[in-house]
């Protein structure tokens, strides 16, 4: 008999008899409560400099706008000295539409042209990019196709870019520990360099200011995380012996939970300037290795400080059980259990409103905070 549908899901699997079971959990908590769909600017932090350094822009080029939309969270929960019991849980989107990915990246791209249009800010076509040197060695050393199946610290991800612009990824230096993806996807477009790729261009900071000083212009990158749902994996092990017999049980839990929202530090705009002396770029923390550090790959980052939630009633999740192979290892080789649950997009055209809506409302505060008020 199939497993009813949750929002929220709690499964478990014990190894004595592998039952499994499924109950109504409260969603996990992110820290924050439910915020609306607008980005009011006290969310908004900068990560490096202020919007003083921004202070007489009056032309920028757009040179790259991608929004990573996560596809699939997991969690491991490793056995340690007293507990053997391993528990690998995984929260995949089962029916993703890129098509819909695409029209959602085209629209935040335009409506981010309209509002430096709309602040007196001269936006180039991104057609002047093609034919410079220093906008070649850039895409030469950290561009990729799009969209690209890929991922970063939240999960697997599809990185979309907006039409007509080529993707690339920033320095790696500056960017941390959450783009530090390094898997093995598959997809119709080439992947992003991997991290140990990216630390290669140091050059790459300079070549985005010679980039801004041969157009006259501030180069601006536009990034961006939506995120589906979320995933804790448990486990529990415990026995005794005596009595002619021993008594070994272990339970494997998975925490499971979707809530659409816009990823806060991650989700980003920045500016390089003409004025910039910094060739060497920024650093940030990446000690230790689950520490998500805010990007810092311009002279200005104006990042979301806070995640903005869209609702967790877009998604039905269910339990997808084990894969054929993971049952097989399981059997010949032991290790994780495996637990796998299903994200089922229920509302297409209602996620599309709802992210949409935000990714542009929030490209205007972006762009509201960095420059002086119109007019």
């Amino acid at each position: 008999m199939p497993l009813p549908s949750r929002r929220n899901l709690l499964l478990s699997a014990g190894a004595a008899g592998l039952l499994t079971g499924l109950a109504s959990q409260p969603a996990l908590a992110f820290g924050k409560k439910d915020k609306p769909v607008t980005a009011p600017n006290s969310d908004i932090m900068f990560t490096n400099a202020s919007a003083a350094a921004l202070a007489g822009i009056k032309r920028i080029v757009i040179a790259n706008y991608v929004i990573a939309f996560q596809t699939e969270t997991s969690d491991f929960r490793e056995a340690t000295r007293f507990n053997k019991a391993e528990t690998k849980a995984t929260n995949s989107w089962d029916n993703f539409d890129v098509d819909l990915m695409q029209e959602i990246t085209d629209a935040g791209y335009a409506q981010l042209k309209a509002d430096f249009v709309a602040h007196g800010i001269e936006v180039l076509e991104t057609s002047v990019l093609a034919s410079q040197p220093f906008y070649q060695k850039i895409q030469t050393a950290t561009g990729f196709g799009s969209p690209a199946y890929w991922g970063n610290g939240d999960g697997k991800a599809v990185l979309v870019s907006a039409t007509g612009l080529a993707p690339f990824q920033s320095y790696g230096p500056e960017t941390g520990n959450f783009e530090l993806y390094n898997g093995k996807s598959t997809g119709g477009a080439p992947n992003p360099p991997t991290m140990m790729k990216r630390l290669k261009p140091y050059q790459l900071p300079g070549w985005e200011i010679d980039l801004a000083k041969a157009l006259d212009a501030a180069v601006v990158k536009a990034w961006q995380v939506v995120d589906f749902g979320k995933v804790e994996a448990g486990a529990n092990r415990w026995g005794f012996g005596g009595g002619g017999g021993t008594l070994d049980r272990a339970e494997h839990t998975a925490d499971a939970s979707s809530h659409v929202r816009i990823r806060e530090e991650q989700s980003r705009l920045s500016f390089r300037l003409p004025t910039s002396t910094n060739r060497k770029g920024e650093s940030v923390r990446q000690i230790p290795a689950t520490h998500m550090a805010p990007p810092k790959d311009g002279d200005v980052v104006i990042a979301v400080g806070n995640p903005i939630f869209m609702g967790s009633d877009l998604f039905t999740l269910t339990d997808a059980g084990e894969t054929s192979g993971q049952r097989m290892t399981g059997f010949l080789l032991g290790g994780a259990q495996h637990i796998n649950i299903a994200a089922h997009l229920d509302a297409p055209e209602l996620y599309k409103t709802r992210v949409s809506g935000a990714v542009n409302t929030l490209m205007g505060n972006l762009v509201n905070a960095a420059l002086p008020s119109p007019g």
